[in-house]
């Protein structure tokens, strides 16, 4: 089989040329992920020159037309040989004919927000409806000497709707049981997750279901509750292919109006840069400097180069300029003077959803997958070509808002 690109308008066509049978549906499928990884949401397979489909075949059509209505795009087939369109109707599959559009244009989607165009990113801006205003309060809990003393109390904290948080932590009821198996963590959207420095490290997620709320503990941390009140659908500027972490962050704050920002996002990625803690900080006193060469290495794991290429991610980090309450848990990110703190929670690549989207929804979408792999914490290495650089992001969807001191 041979497999064609061709770009209509809003439309991404895939000429089909052969039998789309078992040997050829696999590479069909991959060409159409690959189609959806470069931000191609209504995709198209023309099939005049197809004369055979198998069951493979038909089950791969399906699978991109559902798919394709998950993230909110369109998948169809155009122009179908005599032999598909048989095949199809006798599948009862006919609403894949019916679904696709003219060539020329794709089926009409969201009405556009208002766009600000950054140094690095376009943003579609949407207000959140329903969202209280005020911005987010958000609360610093510890002292970051407590990294390095293992010492300290911990700080209950409950991560249900509303809530956001970032910092060192575990979930769980018991403060004494925490102590031990502390990580890095993140909540948002009613879900909450931390990366456990106990056992196998595997980390662990809690979602709020109905009664149910995520609770916890925190050593340090930033953490508080109000509405994010601006959606940013965001996707590289010009012939930019990706979005620097220290970019989407400056450009959060432009777009939260304030001296200090918090934010959430969705993104599908191009690459990491973070670290996470090897043992737990509070599990043990001591004097050495543990964040310092050569001990570091004993405390801290660090990704070498990007990591998690072609994966999603959900962030939570407050960004601010120098001179905020919010100053002692935050450090310098770009080379702008502008200070912050970010985890990611990351995820098996999916698309992000299309639109003016949920955040709780979005949320939900990721952790329901059951594929979380790790919680970073984001970093920038700035040490040129021998450097692991920054994280980089395909495209996303940005929730922000003022941050106040709670």
């Amino acid at each position: 089989m041979d497999i064609q690109r061709d770009k209509r308008g809003e439309l991404l066509v895939l000429v089909l040329r052969g039998r789309l049978d078992a040997s050829w549906a696999g590479h069909v499928s991959t060409a159409l992920e690959a189609a959806v990884r470069d931000g191609e949401h209504h995709l198209r397979a023309e099939m005049s020159a197809v004369g055979y489909v198998s069951s493979a075949g038909l089950r791969t059509l399906l699978t991109a037309h559902r798919q394709a209505k998950a993230i909110g795009g369109s998948f169809g087939i155009l122009a179908p040989s005599a032999t598909v369109r048989e095949v199809l109707e006798l599948a009862g599959l006919e609403q894949l004919i019916s679904a696709a559009a003219a060539p020329e244009a794709a089926p009409a989607g969201p009405a556009p927000g208002r766009v600000h165009e950054g140094a690095a990113a376009r943003h579609e801006l949407h207000p959140v409806a329903g969202a209280r205003p005020g911005g987010v309060r958000v609360r610093i809990s510890g002292e970051a000497a407590q990294l390095q003393r293992g010492a300290g109390a911990l700080f209950p904290a409950r991560f249900g709707p509303g809530t956001f948080a970032l910092g060192v932590g575990a979930l769980g009821h018991d403060a004494a049981d925490s102590r031990g198996r502390l990580g890095e963590l993140l909540a948002a959207g009613g879900a909450a997750a931390y990366q456990p420095t106990d056992g196998p490290g595997r980390p662990d997620f809690l979602v709020t279901e109905r009664g149910l709320e995520p609770s916890g503990h925190l050593l340090l941390g930033l953490a508080g509750e109000g509405d994010f009140n601006l959606l940013s659908r965001f996707t590289p500027l010009g012939d930019r292919r990706t979005v620097p972490l220290a970019a989407l962050a400056a450009e959060a704050l432009t777009l939260g109006a304030a001296p200090a920002v918090a934010f959430v996002a969705a993104v599908e990625t191009a690459g990491l840069v973070g670290a996470t803690l090897r043992r737990s900080p509070a599990a043990e006193a001591g004097t050495e400097e543990r964040f310092a060469f050569p001990a570091v290495r004993n405390w801290l794991s660090f990704t070498p180069e990007r990591s998690f290429r072609e994966s999603t991610a959900l962030l939570a980090g407050v960004v601010a300029r120098p001179g905020t309450p919010f100053d002692p848990l935050l450090r310098p990110l770009g080379g702008e003077g502008l200070r912050a703190h970010v985890h990611a929670a990351v995820f098996p690549y999916r698309p992000v959803r299309q639109g003016a989207i949920e955040l709780a929804a979005t949320v939900r979408e990721l952790f329901d997958g059951q594929g979380l792999q790790a919680i970073l914490h984001l970093l920038a290495d700035p040490r040129g070509p021998g450097g692991a650089g920054d994280s980089e992001f395909l495209r996303g969807a940005l929730w922000c808002a003022p941050a106040h001191p709670a």
